[in-house]
């Protein structure tokens, strides 16, 4: 085969695999950018607002500052261990 034919073959077939994965997110994208904004909010709502009353100052800094950080932190490794995870599924279900 040319090199020609080889790049038609991967388009071709990427093309429908992008496809699949356009269908997939539009199905899927309302509830995950619900889930990767609303979950860190809600941290820090509950943990910064609730709990920070009772906590008051750490090393200086407001207790919501230092929750801050690690909220960001762990909602950006739970989207990406949940996308990562979550896509094995999708391939068998949707």
């Amino acid at each position: 085969m040319s090199n020609l034919s080889h790049l038609v073959l991967f388009l071709s077939r990427s093309s429908s695999i992008w496809s699949r994965n356009i269908r997939v997110w539009g199905k899927l994208a309302g509830p995950s950018l619900m889930g990767n904004f609303g979950e860190p909010l809600l941290y820090l709502l509950v943990l910064g607002y609730g709990l920070g009353k009772f906590v008051g100052e750490v090393e200086g800094l407001s207790y919501m500052a230092f929750l801050a950080s690690g909220v960001i932190c762990t909602s950006a490794v739970n989207s990406a261990s949940f996308e990562g995870m979550y896509s094995a599924y999708t391939r068998m279900a949707v």
